[in-house]
């Protein structure tokens, strides 16, 4: 290294919080830390003879500058090359009929998306022609198509999140369920008791976000001895029968194992 480590500390003391706000004020948090660590492997690697405190810190807010204008360049390049691309692909029209059968697990998502992406990809759902959504919307096909190709990315970055910590989704069964068939009760005889509301447990369950947690969920009861699974859906429902040595605590243990909160009402 041309300069010495203890004028590196001096220099990094007095500059280094300046060089990171610069960075975040240009290109984000994301990219802040990055660049000046590049720019510090710079300077281990080829910075001149330096061996005063000026001179580093003119030398190193240059390279710092210079990574900068780098990093904000290849993004802009990439964001026509993106927009370009979405632009020349052609509309696509779901098949008649296919809207029923769309996994719902990323319906509850659309909320945690940008408002404009939320709304656009609520329009597609709701099956609103892209002419007269582009024409309502005020834009051109292009420009709608690459709304849509962003709206559709945040969606699938939001999924990926949500998948990786549920697991679930290769068991995923999000098509609308039928509904419940009534539940057929054994007739007491002389020997049985009589089921009553006390072996019925009604309770909401929450964080789950998808099909693939209403199975993990449904799995986790199901293994506990004496719990049979009635109803449990993506609303967070769930209607349990308890039997034999089972009660509340075992149900809240197999699903808090599951990764959710169970929430039994205060009765």
């Amino acid at each position: 290294m041309s300069v010495s480590p203890a004028l590196l500390d001096q220099t990094l003391a007095a500059q280094g919080d300046a060089l990171v706000a610069y960075v975040r004020q240009r290109l984000g948090p994301g990219a802040a830390e990055d660049v000046v660590q590049d720019a510090l492997l710079r300077l281990a690697e080829h910075a001149p003879e330096l061996d005063d405190q000026a001179g580093l810190t003119r030398w190193l807010w240059r390279v710092v500058r210079n990574a900068t204008t780098d990093v904000h360049r290849r993004a802009e390049a990439a964001g026509r090359r993106e927009d370009a691309w979405a632009a020349d692909q052609p509309d696509a029209v779901m098949p008649p009929g296919e809207e029923a059968t769309l996994c719902a697990c990323y319906r509850p998502l659309l909320d945690d998306l940008d408002p404009a992406h939320a709304d656009l990809l609520r329009a597609e759902l709701g099956g609103e022609p892209p002419a007269a959504l582009a024409g309502r919307l005020g834009v051109s096909a292009g420009a709608l198509r690459v709304r849509r190709h962003r709206a559709r990315r945040q969606l699938g970055e939001r999924l990926a999140d949500v998948c990786r910590a549920c697991a679930g989704c290769l068991d995923c069964s999000c098509a609308p369920p039928p509904p419940d068939p009534p539940v057929s009760l054994p007739t007491p005889t002389m020997h049985t008791t009589q089921n009553t509301d006390d072996q019925t447990l009604r309770f909401g369950i929450e964080g789950m976000t998808c099909g693939g947690c209403v199975a993990s969920a449904t799995r986790a009861l199901e293994r506990m001895p004496g719990v049979t699974v009635d109803k449990l859906d993506l609303s967070g429902d769930a209607v349990v029968r308890l039997s034999g040595m089972a009660d509340r605590e075992v149900v809240r243990g197999a699903v808090e194992g599951a990764g959710f909160r169970p929430v039994f009402d205060a009765a």
